[in-house]
């Protein structure tokens, strides 16, 4: 895929949404009250970059509205974003004239994210399996979306930003199957601990 630049009302956030990924927002400061009412009524996107201290990182996730789930009599809204693209922010541009919120330029670096690697597929079952107690055949598993993956595991916000940061589909899957490991030796280390205490 070519890179696609464009600009994007921006709403930093201290949350990373993964594509396709669904989040709630509360929606409370006036010029965020302004952004998403523009969104809504242009039917447009907006992005989120992640905000740590203060500090606005370089990447972010291009979101959808997916539903306005509650308004309040004080303008204050509660909405259903869906994970869209990620992006990278090329530059803060100046306010459009007459609104509250910024926009920037950014520019979405990813092509098809559709794995085709029998590893991760088959970390993925065993994870499952121990997890879930579910048994997937692995031919079910392949061509699965690296995010499809990545949702099924606890991340946190800066591993989020980390996985959407990387630029290629394989460094991608070496950090899914690392972590899918991870989490595996986890949770047999907490069943054996608790096989342990019940025998004492």
């Amino acid at each position: 895929m070519r890179s696609k630049s464009l600009t994007l009302p921006m709403f930093p956030l201290s949350t990373v949404v993964l594509p396709g990924e669904t989040k709630m927002l509360h929606v409370f400061e006036d010029r965020y009250k302004e952004l998403v009412s523009d969104c809504l009524s242009k039917a447009a996107n907006f992005g989120i970059p992640y905000l740590e201290n203060d500090s606005i990182a370089e990447y972010g996730m291009e979101v959808r509205i997916a539903k306005v789930l509650k308004t309040f009599n004080n303008g204050e809204l509660e909405i259903m974003v869906q994970g869209v693209a990620p992006f990278k922010i090329v530059k803060f541009k100046d306010k459009p004239r007459s609104k509250s919120y910024s926009v920037a330029s950014i520019e979405e670096y990813e092509g098809d994210m559709v794995s085709a690697r029998y590893k991760m597929f088959r970390s993925l079952k065993k994870f499952l399996k121990l997890s879930k107690g579910k048994e997937i055949p692995v031919e079910s598993l392949t061509n699965v979306p690296v995010y499809d993956v990545a949702t099924k595991l606890d991340l946190s916000n800066e591993e989020k930003l980390y996985l959407i940061s990387l630029p290629a589909l394989k460094q991608k899957e070496d950090f899914l199957i690392t972590k899918l490991k991870l989490y595996m030796h986890l949770i047999k280390t907490e069943k054996d601990l608790n096989g342990r205490f019940w025998m004492n």
